[in-house]
């Protein structure tokens, strides 16, 4: 019975045809099959388009975008240019647009510009000429600016630099932090914000100057103020006790009195660590500009005298009053060895962050370890006959205690107890209220009052320490809401780098014989170790088929290979 031949498709028949005999239903299937394939990979290129998803893979997530910078680029309501005056070989350029790539992720509303000076320099000479950069050969002919990117809305200009993209830490190391994240989502804030609220510090009571820096100063607040596009003044060109001590110096220059403030252009007043009684006449300004729908921030603490007896009386009792607060005469000491420093009493711990719109982020990153801390506080409490409530931010643990007779244990110190007299915990260390709004006012809220009881939360450590961070974004947050300006740029710093390679004469040399000697002989004497055990693989093969042996070559391997 003859086999049944397979069907064979006619060599002319072009590519695609169905061969002959093909069923209706199997070309109807084909043709669906090919339909449903086309439609699935348009559904799926809609899918990507509208649901656009990046993934980080660098150390520390550099190009991973932080809530802050999400936010900002999400409210944008117009267009903002971003010119890149960065050459092709420069190391940060590669950086730069993945970051960009990333902001243009979020929002439609960032343009960018990437011009290399060296390559296209009739692109570069308009921007240039229309915000006035400045520019200079090398000795190779590369052109050097003072602006590496230039974010502007409209004729409204922000320069970045080099050095604020990256933070040099370790020049011996060439160990460097990048920036590129804080730098540009400030700069796209600064040229949003079309006003700078006024922030006045208060002076000539003994306050430390917001000039002075340091881990104990009131600079780094400032700079920080100022980063955020606050207007930063000083009141009364107070210098606090600073400014006398100079004036009694021999021979010292007079100094010449800061221009006056109008308290009443002041969107918040910081009273920040006042040493000295404050006059009636100051206090009543200040509870005016309160009632009248400023806000503050109060930053007070337990102030000894000059015999070491007994607190200085600040006088500042009727302007906490308007914010139903008031500071009690005592010392606090945490108890609790969970929140308390493992230096020494105790007056130096964590204190416990309570619901507010101030503490949204702390209450947040709480897991992560991100919280305040404070060193030498007293404790506050609500007055009975307040006009508001005020809400407890900061708290104390069950086990700490505000000790009245400070100065009689501090005679003899060990290791604190509460006795009678004393104040239990918890201790509220830091409150918020806010005001109703005075009559006839257009504001949005009332006038609003943040008090804390320990002055350390504006000093310049928390925004010098990592481990301090939590104060610091406690200190930002409380200020944004007493200005009611958006939340302060808080982007978390990323993994330091090393950014070159240094070398001396002796790595130069090292390198050398590793080059030119100790590679070539490695890979010499691997080669002879090869050669060898081939040869010794191919002796042993030999001696298995010898004279005598079935195999290739002998009688009876060939008579047993041809037998059928």
């Amino acid at each position: 019975m003859a086999e049944e031949q397979p069907r064979q498709v006619p060599p002319s028949a072009p590519v695609g045809t169905p061969p002959p005999g093909t069923s209706l239903g199997e070309k109807l299937s084909a043709s669906v099959g090919i339909i449903a394939a086309m439609v699935l990979a348009v559904l799926v290129n809609l899918l990507v388009a509208r649901h656009y998803r990046r993934w980080d893979w660098t150390q520390g997530g550099l190009y991973t975008l932080s809530d802050a910078t999400v936010s900002t680029l999400r409210a944008l309501e117009e267009p903002i240019r971003v010119y890149v005056l960065l050459s092709e070989g420069d190391p940060l350029t590669l950086s730069v647009r993945h970051l960009l790539d990333a902001y243009r992720a979020e929002t439609s509303r960032i343009q960018v510009e990437v011009t290399d000076p060296d390559r296209r320099p009739a692109e570069f000479l308009a921007v240039q000429q229309r915000y006035g950069v400045v520019a200079g050969k090398t000795e190779d002919g590369r052109i050097v600016t003072d602006a590496a990117i230039i974010v502007a809305r409209g004729d409204r200009p922000h320069f970045l630099t080099a050095s604020d993209l990256v933070e040099v830490e370790d020049e011996d190391d060439l160990r460097a932090r990048p920036r590129l994240e804080q730098a540009l989502t400030g700069a796209i804030r600064s040229v949003v914000r079309s006003e700078r609220p006024m922030v006045c510090f208060a002076g000539g009571h003994g306050e430390k100057s917001i000039e002075v820096g340091g881990a104990g100063g009131l600079a780094a607040l400032k700079d920080r103020l100022n980063k955020n596009n606050y207007e930063v003044v000083e009141l009364d060109g107070g210098h606090g006790d600073h400014d006398h001590d100079h004036g009694d110096e021999p021979g010292a220059a007079p100094q010449e009195p800061a221009p006056e403030i109008d308290l009443g252009r002041c969107r918040v007043l910081v009273l920040a660590e006042p040493s000295q009684p404050v006059p009636p006449r100051d206090v009543a300004r200040y509870r005016a500009f309160v009632e009248e729908g400023g806000s503050a921030l109060l930053a007070l603490g337990p102030v000894p005298d000059e015999s070491d007896q007994r607190y200085v009386d600040l006088g500042l009792s009727s302007l906490l009053a308007v914010a139903g607060v008031e500071l009690r005469s005592d010392f606090v000491f945490e108890l609790d060895p969970k929140l308390r420093s493992t230096q020494g009493f105790g007056e130096t711990f964590s204190p416990i962050v309570k619901p507010h719109p101030i503490t949204e982020g702390l209450v947040k990153a709480a897991d992560q370890g991100l919280g305040p801390v404070l060193t030498v506080a007293s404790s506050l409490a609500p007055t009975k006959a307040g006009p508001v409530a005020p809400a407890p931010l900061l708290v104390t643990s069950d086990r700490a205690f505000g000790m009245v007779d400070f100065f009689g244990w501090a005679r003899d110190p060990s290791e604190p107890k509460p006795r009678d007299g004393d104040h239990p915990g918890p201790l509220t260390v830091a409150y918020a209220a806010e005001l109703p709004k005075p009559a006839g006012s257009s504001a949005a809220h009332g006038p609003r009052v943040v008090v804390i009881s320990s002055p350390s939360a504006l000093y310049g450590a928390n925004w010098q320490s990592p481990e301090l961070r939590g104060t610091a974004v406690f200190v930002e947050s409380a200020l944004s809401w007493l200005a009611a300006s958006p939340p302060m740029l808080d982007i978390p710093d990323k993994p330091a780098v090393t950014a070159g390679l240094r070398l001396s004469e002796d790595s130069l040399a090292g390198i050398f014989r590793y080059v030119v000697v100790y590679m070539p002989l490695a890979a010499a004497f691997f080669g002879l170790a090869v050669h060898l055990s081939r040869r010794g693989s191919e002796r042993r093969g030999g001696d298995k088929g010898g004279p005598g042996s079935p195999g290739r070559g002998s009688p009876g391997g060939s008579e047993r290979e041809g037998a059928p």
